[in-house]
């Protein structure tokens, strides 16, 4: 089967690789849609990325397909439900000397049922156990494989206790930043301001419903910030975590303004100022709970929350990946879903 490969830094390569074979706990799904993360993603190949799995890996951890087999040990799933997140090999695993950071870019792969699988004492991927989840019959492959990053924000936002008077600074204008601040108007925010690239400004403020925008171009962004907002935000959310965008949450937090990090894109280089920031300032809670978010999201979907121009710039085959990425990196569009 075909898989996209990462075989050093800055090498992918469409491969072919072993079909997987499915274990007593483990569903066949076959994939045909992998959304493009772009900062993760482009980190992994192109960056220094603090969670990948030794060269050669297969990549990709948006995906979604339906299942073809499942294995006699299989009870939380059926053949033919459509699940997220499949990999073509699972985390911790290395087939034919190619493992897997997360594995979905590929024409097939697995999803281990984690309930039956800890019920009789075997070890399971941990961080991606719980998102491995059905979703309903009649969700489509694009809008199946965005709502893993959908479902991922909402979790976040609706932790928040977000009221009318709240005022929140979204740092980042990519699709994680721009998901925030449509997930924090939708989860009761009062006003939200995003900073990012200009182009954006136009999609932030029309189709994700931000309040105001800011270009981070500008050598006074803390003060215009301060501005949009109409004094000091309530929270502030990175969804960036370069030095420059951490920078610019330290020039606006008080003591007393909540602060959370989403963005990781400097990892190695921002540990010093995020443990500083965590250490001064309320933290907010950034875990994500995709799996329980399906019902919510589903609602939506079913209401065409989702079903507008913006939410997703276009599809391409996985034999395209290469061309997804560089029309990501110029910003000529913030989401791509790949047909595999």
């Amino acid at each position: 089967m075909k898989a996209a490969v990462v075989t050093g830094p800055g090498r992918l390569e469409i491969r072919d690789i072993k079909t997987p074979k499915p274990g007593p706990y483990d569903c066949l799904v076959k994939i045909d849609a992998c959304a493009v993360c772009t900062g993760t993603d482009s980190s992994i190949v192109y960056k220094s990325f603090p969670w990948r799995s030794p060269y050669p890996f297969v990549l990709g951890h948006e995906s979604t397909g339906i299942i073809q087999e499942i294995g006699k040990r299989v009870k939380n799933f059926k053949a033919g439900q459509r699940v997220t997140r499949p990999a073509a090999i699972l985390a911790g695993e290395t087939v034919n000397g190619i493992s897997s950071t997360w594995g979905g870019y590929a024409e097939y792969g697995l999803v281990r049922d984690v309930t039956s699988a800890k019920r009789d004492g075997v070890q399971v991927d941990g961080m991606l156990a719980s998102s491995r989840n059905p979703l309903p019959d009649d969700v489509d492959p694009v809008y199946a494989s965005l709502s893993i990053n959908q479902r991922e924000i909402l979790s976040i936002t609706s932790k928040i206790p977000f009221k009318r008077a709240s005022a929140v600074l979204v740092i980042g204008s990519g699709y994680n930043g721009l998901l925030f601040s449509l997930f924090s108007k939708y989860s009761g925010a009062g006003r939200v301001i995003m900073v990012g690239n200009p182009r954006q400004a136009q999609l932030a403020v029309g189709r994700y419903t931000a309040d105001g925008y800011v270009d981070y171009h500008e050598v006074k962004a803390a003060t215009l910030c301060r501005k949009e907002l109409g004094g000091d935000p309530t929270y502030i959310i990175d969804a960036v975590g370069t030095m420059a965008s951490l920078k610019l949450a330290q020039e606006l937090l008080e003591p007393h303004i909540a602060f959370g990090l989403y963005g990781l894109d400097e990892y190695s280089a921002t540990i010093d100022i995020r443990e500083h920031l965590t250490r001064t300032h309320p933290v907010l809670d950034m875990s994500t709970d995709e799996a329980n978010y399906v019902d919510e999201w589903y609602r939506l979907w079913k209401e065409g929350f989702f079903m507008q121009p913006g939410i997703y710039d276009q599809v391409m085959p996985l034999a395209q990946i290469h061309q997804a990425f560089e029309i990501l990196t110029r910003r000529e569009a913030v989401k791509i879903v790949l047909e595999i």
